[in-house]
Parts: C-alpha cells; structure tokens; sequence
C-alpha cells in the first residue's frame, strides 16, 4: 500500500471543511491512521503535505493547489478540518501548522518562487 492520500474534493458544511481523498483505503488500514498533527510544504508539486500517522509508517495527506480556494476559506473561518473515509479524522493541528506556514512562505525564496506566488495569491487576500 503506498503512503499517500490524495485530496482532490474539498467541502465546507457547518464550519468544517471536509477532505475527500481520491484514494480508497480498506476499512482495517483506514482505522489505523492517526492524526501527524504537523504539516509541510511540497513546494515542486505546490502542494501542501498533512502528516497523517500508523504505527508502522507515515502517511502523505496531499493538499495540491486545486484545493487551496477551500484551505483558505477554513484558515479564514477557523474552520475544523477533517479527512472523510470510513470514518472521520480530525486534523487537531491543522489551523495552527497552517498559521506557522502562511508566515513563512510568503516572500522566502527558499519555497521557491512558483511556491511563493501560489500561496500568496490564494492565501494573503484571505488574510487583510
């Protein structure tokens, strides 16, 4: 099973928004995931990168740029984030790691330029 989730389908109901990875894991893999509670930044792929956790094994939560309209609404509503498969996680750190990135990335070369401009244009307007 490879380590990654995909997240291509983003929905805000009663102030949480709601992942849909594209990719369907069996009920017994799904219920062992556990919240990373960190987060970081692809900046090649421009994608964001929610740690998800297994005993055996870190999960790759991709949150690729296609969603961002709706990371920046829940970033904007304080909104709960969770992913939705068998059962729901919550991503108890998600506004915080996504605070400590939104001051980091804006105007740090280090991301990367095409990084940089990504989150500026999808994020900085929610922000003023």
């Amino acid at each position: 099973m490879e380590h990654m989730l995909t997240v291509t389908e983003a929905a805000m109901e009663n102030n949480t928004l709601k992942l849909y990875p594209i990719e369907e894991w069996p009920v017994m893999e799904w219920k062992k995931l556990k919240d990373g509670m960190r987060m970081l930044a692809d900046s090649n792929a421009l994608t964001f990168v929610y740690v998800l956790d297994t005993e055996e094994a870190f999960i790759q939560l991709r949150l690729p740029k296609q969603i961002w309209p709706q990371l920046a609404e829940a970033v904007k509503q304080q909104a709960e984030v969770t992913v939705e498969g068998p059962t729901s996680i919550i991503l108890h750190s998600f506004q915080q790691e996504m605070d400590y990135l939104l001051d980091n990335i804006p105007g740090n070369s280090n991301y990367g330029n095409e990084m940089v401009n990504a989150v500026e244009d999808n994020f900085l307007p929610q922000n003023e």
